[in-house]
């Protein structure tokens, strides 16, 4: 099947839609809770999902869809990269991923009430993996795939002319 602008966007619409939907069947059925990345990665792919579903109907102009596209599977793929690399342990993270630090705690029991009750968010802390790839390993490639095939589609609408 060649790669063609309508083939990409349909299958971009398939594989994005999946993935959204299983972020929010992990964070609601397994109760995985996001953190503050994941989310800015989630916000990304309904982006992208919006997107993808605009240009299977051909709603706007292709240059502009497929440029729009671009940009924001190359976001998503740094995003992804970045939170990768704060997992691995190879960067850290400049965000705050924590929620309450406990300083506006008065005494030792209302300390020890907020540390028992909050949840570990924090970003460097896989809370689900397979086979040691986690969601955000799995983001990365499938928004830099992505990326590479939308690529492609872009090459050859504005240099080829091309018309679907």
């Amino acid at each position: 099947m060649p790669l063609s602008y309508k083939n990409f966007f349909h299958f971009s619409l398939i594989i994005t839609s999946v993935i959204v939907a299983s972020s929010f069947f992990f964070e609601y059925y397994y109760n995985l809770k996001p953190c503050k990345i994941c989310l800015i990665q989630r916000y990304i792919w309904l982006l992208i999902l919006i997107f993808s579903f605009i240009a299977v109907f051909q709603i706007i102009s292709k240059k502009i869809i497929s440029l729009i596209t671009l940009i924001s599977f190359f976001s998503l793929s740094v995003v992804a990269l970045y939170h990768s690399a704060i997992e691995f342990g190879l960067i850290t993270n400049i965000f705050s991923c924590t929620t309450s630090s406990g300083l506006e705690a008065t005494s030792i029991e209302e300390l020890s009430e907020i540390i028992m009750n909050t949840e570990n968010n924090d970003c460097a802390f896989p809370k689900f993996n397979i086979y040691g790839i986690t969601l955000s390993n799995l983001s990365f490639l499938a928004s830099f795939i992505l990326f590479l095939l939308n690529l492609q589609v872009i090459k050859k609408i504005l240099f080829y002319n091309y018309e679907d």
